[in-house]
């Protein structure tokens, strides 16, 4: 036999407290990032949104970095609302879990969705197509309403969702003429389209991810 045939295959690495350690600096840096960012957004704007068209990244990275982490706070702080004040109206757990993951499914790829929207309708608003700048948009613009979802824990404060909705399109007026280099006179009818359609996309989504949910 040769010497590479009596080599024993490598045994698995073991999930070490060093491994572990390592993780949680991880999740501790990227829940810092997120926080850093969702304050800037909300603190000043424009100058958040100069940083963020200037720092490399790429979509996936935006999509599982910073959009996946908040998308799960609206269906997950849903649920146990209903759970400590609509109880009779939840179904088995099997079903609930199902539900959340498939919420929280749907509002990633909306996310992607109205990034890709941005970036085609760019033209009609003469502002500049890149994907990049797009996503990044829709990315950080949808921060309010992600946030906004913990005040599902409280279900009769439903209506908050509606000031969410006028911040997310603030968010988006401020950023496409920075990263999009959309004129500033038609900025603001630009992030009116783009959340029309992406409410119209959503309740069409989320109305067959319901049916899905419920058999």
């Amino acid at each position: 036999m040769t010497a590479d045939n009596n080599q024993q295959p490598e045994a698995p690495k073991r999930f070490t407290p060093e491994a572990a350690r390592q993780y949680a600096q991880a999740a501790r840096r990227k829940s810092e990032f997120i926080l850093s960012r969702c304050y800037g957004l909300f603190r000043d704007p424009k100058e958040e949104w100069r940083q963020i068209r200037d720092e490399e990244t790429t979509v996936p990275n935006i999509l599982i970095g910073y959009v996946a982490p908040l998308a799960a706070i609206p269906p997950v702080c849903g649920v146990l609302g209903a759970l400590m004040f609509q109880r009779q109206q939840l179904g088995s757990l099997d079903q609930e879990l199902v539900s959340v993951v498939i919420t929280w499914m749907v509002s990633v790829a909306l996310v992607g969705f109205l990034g890709v929207l941005i970036n085609v309708i760019a033209p009609n608003f003469d502002a500049e197509q890149n994907d990049l700048a797009a996503q990044k948009i829709a990315a950080y613009s949808m921060t309010p309403a992600f946030l906004s979802g913990v005040f599902s824990l409280l279900p009769w404060l439903w209506w908050v969702s509606l000031f969410a909705l006028a911040a997310m399109v603030f968010l988006m007026y401020r950023g496409l003429p920075i990263l999009m280099k959309a004129p500033e006179d038609r900025a603001l009818g630009y992030a009116a389209t783009v959340t029309i359609a992406v409410m119209v996309a959503g309740i069409v989504l989320f109305a067959l991810s319901s049916c899905i949910t419920t058999h």
